[in-house]
């Protein structure tokens, strides 16, 4: 419901959020992802090497992440690379599935990890909005705010997912009004929160300002043209920035 993407939190630091870097939604409708910058989780003090998978997926080469997480039983990138195959590549419903399909893993995996429930609710965002306005679609799109109610009653500070849940309630709300269980004060709250919380991060500005922009806050414009506007870390970020440059076209 909206533009759900991928989040990057579990990427070594570069990330994040990018909200995570994270809808459309998905990524995040994401943008999960995610739905992206700046480090979401705390500081260590030595430096962990990326994986093969993030660093393919950070390169942008996301069919060759996906091949590389399930290869190494990394669910959680492996349903972010899929996710972005559908976001950015515009790779279809078999990726979107896949990007599900690996959720789901991800949370049977790790059922405690705000990581799992991101992911699977991204990618089930951005299912839902391909579904359109079909019972089906309105189930999955329930089932995708569990998912990221989940991820962020278990990492409440996080801003990637505080962006994406926003970017969800608005696309909800704009999709089908209060019987889709959007919140336009909800969507408006989460959205603020994140982007004042995470200014250098391009994800958390661009599906923050995507969910703003979405319930016609008068704040959508200077939120998005602040995601484009940021150095881009790498081709997550870039390929958000071209997304967001496409929300402002039609603004």
């Amino acid at each position: 419901m909206g533009r759900m993407s991928i989040s990057r939190a579990s990427r070594p630091p570069v990330i994040v959020a990018g909200v995570k870097r994270g809808s459309l939604m998905i990524l995040t409708l994401c943008a999960a992802t995610a739905m992206a910058a700046p480090a979401l989780t705390a500081p260590r003090l030595t430096a962990t090497p990326p994986s093969a998978a993030a660093t393919l997926l950070g390169s942008g080469e996301y069919a060759r992440a996906f091949a590389a997480a399930t290869q190494a039983g990394d669910a959680v990138t492996a349903s972010r690379a899929a996710a972005a195959m559908t976001e950015y590549r515009a790779a279809g419903p078999d990726w979107t599935a896949r990007a599900v399909n690996a959720g789901r893993q991800a949370v049977s995996a790790a059922p405690g990890s705000a990581d799992s429930h991101l992911a699977l609710g991204s990618a089930l965002g951005i299912q839902a909005r391909a579904g359109g306005y079909t019972l089906s679609a309105l189930n999955t799109a329930r089932q995708a705010r569990a998912a990221l109610e989940r991820a962020l009653s278990l990492a409440p500070e996080r801003t990637d997912i505080q962006a994406i849940l926003a970017e969800w309630h608005a696309g909800a709300w704009a999709k089908a009004g209060a019987i889709s269980g959007g919140n336009a004060g909800r969507a408006r709250d989460l959205a603020t929160r994140a982007a004042r919380a995470a200014p250098d991060s391009v994800f958390v500005q661009a599906h923050a300002g995507i969910a703003l922009s979405l319930i016609r806050d008068p704040q959508a414009r200077a939120v998005l043209n602040r995601a484009v506007t940021l150095p881009a870390q790498d081709s997550l970020d870039r390929d958000t920035q071209t997304q967001v440059r496409g929300v402002l076209g039609r603004l």
